[in-house]
């Protein structure tokens, strides 16, 4: 099947049953068999609406970038298994990445320090044993997630909201370069050229759940759409796994409903690997412990961040000696640092 027909029938977003016959209907044809699909009385009049404005323009341009059509026999092992896969994908990088072992890690777009860092600890840790991280390349838990697998040398994959050349948010542009160049890739249902919005969102959820063989929920508040991707995943019999929080803690409630329903708490990523059968990657030793000012400072930091003017105020040291320390400590990866101050590395 061309190119041209398979944007076509993304276009016309159709339910994945109907897709199928279509499909097959259709069979290798070429564009001519674009004019026969238009006219198909399976169509409703808004797939038939939806078709008809099909954009070839960001085809030709998204296929020149090096996007492709990915069919069923492309899809790996755990997205072949869901009876309502999609008809067809389009993927922009390298899509061996998900014929790999998969986990999904998803939160929250307006993510805590703590649920950042713990994402990218998850991430790293999993990807250094071998498994492709999943996640929807948002803000927050998602973007941490990205980041975390790829610092660690590892894959990743980026389920868009929209066409896998509508980089959304446009603020992630350079991260999902990055993830097209390191071994990763960025996949949609969607057609070449079209918007993200908030049912589609909805809809890639289901992809991310559907690709992976377990998911992680990081932070999660009660109105979350990570909430949405843990439900479908437990409706394909994936297991999901909670990292939890203080009870007082806003950001995480959805997530500790998820673990009354019956999610599996999870406090280690070495948990994730020996559900899914595997070994841990062996870790570099730890590093010593520090003494003098910098063991001052990790006596009174929590994984919730201290304002420097307090940490200056609870040690009795210099602003300017606890500065350097602080930096020290951040190289050393004992501490993260983001606009509200420093806290403990999860």
């Amino acid at each position: 099947m061309t190119p041209l027909l398979w944007q076509a029938l993304l276009s016309a977003e159709l339910p994945a049953r109907k897709g199928r016959v279509l499909l097959k209907e259709l069979g290798p044809s070429g564009d001519e068999g674009l004019d026969k699909l238009k006219h198909h009385s399976m169509l409703t009049p808004k797939e038939r609406a939806r078709l008809a404005s099909f954009d070839t323009k960001a085809l030709d341009a998204a296929l020149k970038l090096g996007v492709r059509p990915v069919g069923f026999g492309e899809y790996p092992e755990p997205l072949r298994a869901w009876p309502d896969n999609p008809i067809g994908l389009f993927a922009w990088g390298d899509w061996s990445a998900a014929h790999h072992p998969t986990v999904a890690i998803v939160g929250t777009r307006g993510a805590s320090t703590y649920g950042k860092a713990v994402s990218e600890k998850f991430a790293e840790a999993l990807a250094r044993a071998g498994v492709t991280i999943v996640s929807g390349g948002a803000l927050g838990i998602d973007a941490a997630a990205h980041k975390g697998a790829m610092a660690a040398g590892g894959r990743t994959v980026a389920v868009l909201g929209g066409g896998v050349d509508r980089l959304y948010p446009a603020v992630h542009r350079g991260l999902f370069q990055q993830i097209r160049e390191k071994k990763g890739c960025l996949v949609s249902q969607f057609a070449c050229g079209t918007k993200p919005d908030y049912y589609r969102f909805l809809i890639r959820n289901q992809l991310v759940a559907a690709l992976s063989q377990a998911v992680i929920v990081i932070e999660a508040p009660e109105r979350s759409g990570a909430l949405s991707t843990a439900h479908r995943a437990n409706e394909l019999g994936r297991q999901v796994f909670v990292v939890p929080a203080n009870i007082d803690n806003l950001g995480f409630r959805g997530s500790h409903a998820l673990i009354r329903d019956g999610a599996t708490l999870v406090d280690h990523p070495d948990h994730i690997l020996s559900a899914l059968g595997l070994e841990p990657a062996v870790e570099a030793a730890p590093l010593p412990p520090p003494s003098g000012p910098g063991a001052q400072i990790l006596d009174i930091l929590t994984t919730t961040p201290l304002a420097v003017e307090l940490i200056v105020e609870r040690t009795g040291l210099p602003t300017h000696e606890a500065m350097s320390e602080l930096t020290l400590l951040e190289i050393d990866g004992r501490i993260i640092h983001d606009s509200g101050g420093y806290a403990i590395k999860p």
